[in-house]
């Protein structure tokens, strides 16, 4: 049977990863990249060939598991509707 400290302990850990996992997600690391190449794409420097590279990588993630059911990464929801607003389809 545990003790109150040990149940104490267990809980901050849980808390810890908790907080550990939202900070250093894999995905808000996605969004970040995103932003950038969105506003280096917005400012001009953007290479055509890059852009092309990019689109066929996000059409590959799209048919993912983690997307198609989870919406996983969310970077791709991100360009989806810099796409729409630009009309860089």
């Amino acid at each position: 049977m545990e003790n109150h400290s040990m149940k104490h302990q267990k809980r901050n850990i849980d808390e810890h990863c908790n907080y550990f996992d939202d900070m250093y997600s894999p995905d808000y690391v996605c969004q970040d990249m995103m932003e950038a190449i969105i506003d280096s794409i917005k400012s001009g420097n953007f290479p055509d060939e890059e852009m092309r590279r990019l689109k066929e990588g996000l059409e590959k993630l799209r048919h993912t598991e983690a997307y198609e059911d989870y919406g996983v990464p969310f970077a791709l929801d991100m360009w989806k509707k810099f796409e729409k607003q630009n009309k860089y389809n």
